[in-house]
C-alpha cells in the first residue's frame, strides 16, 4: 500500500509496536473527549499492551511543513492515527477487519483526514480478503457517527450494559 493519504500536505507513516506510548496518548485523548467527566483511563494501557502487535497495523498521519518545503520524517508531529485489528462476526463466524481507533486531533478535523483514513482501512480490509469492516462508537460521539454513516456504516448490534450494585 502506498504512503500517500490522498490529501495534499499530509503523508501516511506506518507505525509499529514501538509506538505504544503515542498510541496510548491518542487513545486516551479520544476517550477524554467523549467522556470529559471521567478521570481514569488507566485500563487503556492494558488494551494497547494486549492488542498492539505486528498483526494489528497502525498508521500515523503527519503534516508536511509547507513553510520550508520539507517532507515529514519519523519524528514529525502526528496529527491523526488509524489502528486496525481483527474481529469475528458473531452471526456467521467470519473474520473481519475491525477499527480499534480512528483519531484526528481537533485542530485538524473537518479537512478530510478521517475520511481518508477510513478509505485506508477499507483498502487494508480488501487486501486481506475481508468482506466487512466493523468498529465500535459511543452513541454520544455524534461527529464520529455522522462520518461513519456518511461512509455507509450501519448498526449491526447494540451493546447493552446493566450496572450492578456491590
Amino acid at each position: 500500500m502506498h504512503n500517500s493519504l490522498l490529501l495534499p500536505g499530509y503523508q501516511l507513516q506506518v507505525g509499529s509496536v514501538k509506538d505504544r506510548a503515542l498510541l496510548l496518548q491518542f487513545l486516551s485523548r479520544s476517550y477524554q473527549e467523549v467522556f470529559p467527566d471521567a478521570n481514569n483511563f488507566s485500563h487503556l494501557v492494558t488494551t494497547v499492551k494486549r492488542y498492539l502487535t505486528i498483526e494489528t497495523p497502525l498508521w500515523w498521519v503527519v503534516k508536511e511543513d509547507d513553510s520550508i518545503g520539507e517532507k515529514p520524517t519519523a519524528h514529525s508531529p502526528k496529527v491523526a492515527c488509524l489502528w486496525m485489528g481483527n474481529a469475528i462476526d458473531q452471526v456467521w463466524g467470519n473474520r473481519y477487519s475491525h477499527i480499534f481507533l480512528l483519531y484526528v486531533r481537533p485542530e485538524y478535523r473537518r479537512g478530510g483526514i478521517g475520511s481518508a483514513l477510513m478509505l485506508r482501512a477499507q483498502e487494508w480490509a480488501i487486501s486481506r480478503g475481508d468482506c466487512q469492516i466493523g468498529l465500535q462508537v459511543f452513541p454520544n460521539n455524534e461527529n464520529a457517527l455522522k462520518l461513519y454513516r456518511k461512509l455507509g456504516y450501519e448498526t449491526q448490534s447494540l451493546l447493552m450494559i446493566k450496572k450492578l450494585e456491590k
